[in-house]
């Protein structure tokens, strides 16, 4: 089943054992629940965090101002885990909405059961706990890292900022040599729009600059396709 490979391979789970992963979640209370695309699978102000995670479907996690303005803080795939932050803190009711982007299925679990030794004294809840723990500093270093490319005042900055550690990503997955090869090639996970929200620029206006960019020959691209030409090192 596709739900056992996600939780397999989620770091929630690291070092449980497949069989072992249907008992955890029976004890969690675990609750699969599905959404329609457009439906808030979390409401600001309204909802009570759960630790939860994405099964099948994309969501995206978005900040709402008291003006209105909705400011795209990151996206969901299958096996992504949502809300843990605020379940941990203990908050009654979730101050970011996350949006079911396309038909999607999530997977809630009660944070005390996940955090308390049930009366069935399971061994899973201390690796679980430990788990739990990794991937809340996993969060706060990809949340460090977003605030490090809005330290940049130009929007050829952020953009720079933000495809140089793409690049570096996947040059480690795909085992690229050492050195930067004169071009690279890589996929982002935003559209142009989710971009610029994600970087907090005008949309129009980061179009332009990537127009420039690409005109510069620093860069090309295609719909997500980004292809960094070896002028792109003279940014840094």
């Amino acid at each position: 089943m596709v739900i056992d490979e996600i939780l397999t391979n989620n770091p929630l789970f690291d070092g449980v054992e497949k069989e072992d992963i249907g008992k955890i979640l029976n004890c969690l209370g675990s609750v699969k629940r599905s959404y329609k695309k457009g439906d808030f699978i979390f409401l600001a102000g309204q909802s009570v965090p759960e630790v939860s995670i994405l099964i099948s479907g994309r969501a995206q996690v978005v900040k709402e101002s008291i003006f209105g303005d909705a400011m795209l803080i990151g996206h969901l795939g299958p096996g992504d885990i949502f809300a843990e932050t605020y379940a941990c803190m203990g908050a009654d009711t979730i101050p970011i909405s996350v949006i079911a982007f396309t038909n999607c299925e999530a997977l809630m679990m009660d944070l005390k059961r996940v955090v308390q030794t049930c009366s069935n004294s399971c061994v899973f809840h201390q690796r679980m706990i430990f788990n739990l723990m990794k991937v809340l500093a996993g969060n706060s270093a990809a949340l460090n890292k977003k605030m490090s490319y809005l330290t940049y005042k130009t929007i050829r900055g952020r953009l720079a900022a933000y495809f140089f550690d793409c690049a570096e990503q996947a040059m480690t997955q795909n085992d690229f040599p050492r050195d930067l090869p004169k071009t690279i090639e890589f996929e982002i996970p935003f559209s142009r729009t989710e971009l610029a929200d994600y970087l907090c620029v005008d949309r129009s206006a980061m179009s332009r600059e990537l127009s420039n960019m690409r005109k510069e020959g620093i860069l090309d691209f295609s719909g997500r396709k980004i292809i960094l030409h070896e002028k792109f090192r003279d940014l840094f």
